[in-house]
């Protein structure tokens, strides 16, 4: 299967309505740190965002999808096998 065009942050963006600064805001509430510009550069893929940039966009996102009545369609980085906390 032919990998999408569109990083799923991006589609995620355009499913819930939002607009790149709404996101940004909601990002930052959050408590992400990168500048708005190096957000709109993970959302089409030319900056790669750590793993936890991409799971506090990932849950802003999901937050706005339960506003609307939905569920948490964007998936978490560190929901991925091999990128969670490491338990001892």
């Amino acid at each position: 299967m032919a990998k999408s065009l569109i990083s799923d942050l991006e589609q995620g963006r355009i499913d819930s309505g939002l607009t790149h600064g709404e996101l940004f805001l909601r990002y930052f509430e959050l408590g992400g740190m990168s500048s708005a510009l190096e957000l709109e550069a993970f959302l089409y893929d030319a900056l790669l965002p750590s793993a936890y940039d991409h799971d506090v966009v990932a849950h802003a996102l999901n937050e706005r999808f339960v506003e609307l009545g939905g569920n948490h369609p964007v998936p978490y980085r560190s929901d991925e096998p091999g990128n969670g906390a490491r338990i001892e």
